[in-house]
């Protein structure tokens, strides 16, 4: 069996199998991908208020009417880096543990500006 190396390789055995190459959107530098519609401030912080003592990470700034879609896939994205549970809930993603640092890193590698509330 021939080993195979590198994405080209695994790119020309799809084309070969019949798959069609995914076309990937031009993106502008400064040109914002979700069409401007991402929100201006992100808040990460730990909560244990109401939940029995169990720890929450906690990612508030997405407005519930206009930023539905993106909260949710943000929502999806974090809970499987974090492998953890979690959803989002009027306009707040919450993740299962305290995963503030990660989440933040995640988070600003993702082009959003990002503040730490609490301690």
């Amino acid at each position: 069996m021939r080993k195979i190396g590198g994405l080209d390789a695994l790119a020309d055995l799809h084309r070969k199998m019949g798959g069609e190459r995914a076309e990937i959107p031009d993106v502008q530098e400064g040109e914002e991908p979700m069409n401007g519609k991402r929100p201006t401030n992100l808040y990460v912080s730990r909560d244990r208020k109401a939940r029995r003592g169990k720890e929450v990470t906690l990612v508030e700034g997405f407005d519930p009417g206009e930023h539905h879609d993106l909260a949710l896939s943000t929502a999806k994205s974090l809970k499987a880096l974090c492998g953890v549970g979690g959803g989002w809930k009027e306009g707040v993603v919450l993740l299962q543990g305290d995963h503030r640092q990660r989440v933040v890193e995640w988070l600003t590698r993702e082009g959003y500006v990002v503040k730490q509330k609490g301690g």
